[in-house]
């Protein structure tokens, strides 16, 4: 028998009204809503990660505030190990908060400017884990600042006097210190170099393998998300346009737009030649208060046909574990 998913999302809709004289109206003259996220699918296992990869304004951030309870779900389902999270009250959110943490895009912006990093780290454990006095909070604070790179001496400093990678640390020991089963990472390394990049995605490779996390990985850089995700799942404009075991999508990518990014990324040649030239994507995303007719993505698909602009693809099984969300992808094909 199938283990039943830790994390169920079915359907999710997430619309913020326009509001004020600004371009996108509906055809009665009101403001016409942004579809945020339209109709997502997903889901994830204990201790699997998931990457989430796609264009900035896609809905990836939007995503990652819902499934926290920071946003406001329009419809649909998210189920949290049995539990529907859309609806419920912060007071029946409180409870879940030791299991579902988010780690946010900007590390310094999220950390209060006012207080020592230890104590930073160890705050969620006194409104979550009662039961720890301050001497043993302190104590695991500073037990999960080394364990993530930081040494003790960082400890009383504010976080100002931290650099960008080591902020992001700081980010990532509070979100653990509760011990959660589940961690969204909304786009933690892109204000990153790239060698302090590659030191917080091994930190929480690393941590996730011995913590059992399940994780979800949020970033528009594809190279980034492949080197620590199991599964991939590719945004345009608040759908799904494909998902899929890491290795499959890289290796044999069935939507275009999912082969227009990879096309996209820069390569570096090991042997030192030149590059290969970059396939660009042409044109712009669709404003989402006027996302088109159809597919989402045709007006920038080179193999757009009639019936794109007509109906709207499902997302479906094109080859194992592989979904595609294109009328021309054919199963096995």
């Amino acid at each position: 028998m199938a283990t039943p998913p830790l994390l169920s999302v079915r359907r999710l809709r997430v619309l913020y009204a326009r509001r004020g004289l600004l371009p996108g109206f509906m055809s009665g003259g009101r403001p016409a809503d942004i579809r945020a996220i339209d109709d997502l699918h997903f889901d994830l296992q204990a201790g699997e990660t998931l990457g989430i990869v796609g264009e900035s304004g896609c809905g990836k951030s939007t995503l990652a505030r819902t499934l926290v309870g920071l946003q406001e779900a329009t419809s649909g389902s998210i189920r949290y190990n049995g539990t529907e999270l859309i609806g419920l009250s912060r007071k029946d959110w409180r409870p879940l908060r030791r299991d579902v943490q988010l780690v946010f895009q900007d590390p310094l912006a999220s950390l209060s400017p006012k207080m020592k990093i230890v104590d930073i780290v160890a705050e969620p454990l006194k409104a979550l884990r009662p039961e720890f006095d301050a001497a043993a909070r302190r104590s695991r604070a500073l037990a999960l600042l080394e364990r993530v790179g930081l040494g003790p001496e960082l400890a009383d400093r504010k976080p100002r006097e931290l650099s960008g990678g080591q902020g992001q640390r700081v980010g990532i020991a509070r979100a653990l210190i509760v011990e959660p089963k589940l961690l969204i990472c909304d786009e933690p390394v892109s204000a990153l170099d790239v060698s302090i990049q590659a030191q917080i995605i091994n930190l929480l490779t690393e941590l996730a393998r011995e913590r059992n996390l399940a994780m979800i990985f949020i970033a528009h850089d594809l190279a980034v998300v492949r080197q620590l995700s199991d599964r991939v799942l590719v945004m345009y404009l608040g759908k799904v346009m494909e998902q899929g075991r890491a290795d499959n999508v890289y290796a044999r990518p069935r939507h275009p737009y999912t082969r227009a990014l990879l096309e996209a990324a820069p390569v570096i040649e090991a042997d030192g030649s030149k590059p290969k030239k970059r396939r660009l994507l042409g044109g712009d995303t669709p404003n989402p208060a006027q996302p088109p007719m159809g597919c989402v993505f045709h007006p920038r698909c080179p193999l757009a046909e009639h019936a794109c602009v007509q109906s709207v693809p499902l997302l479906r099984r094109v080859d194992g574990e592989q979904y595609a969300a294109c009328h021309f992808v054919a199963a096995g094909g």
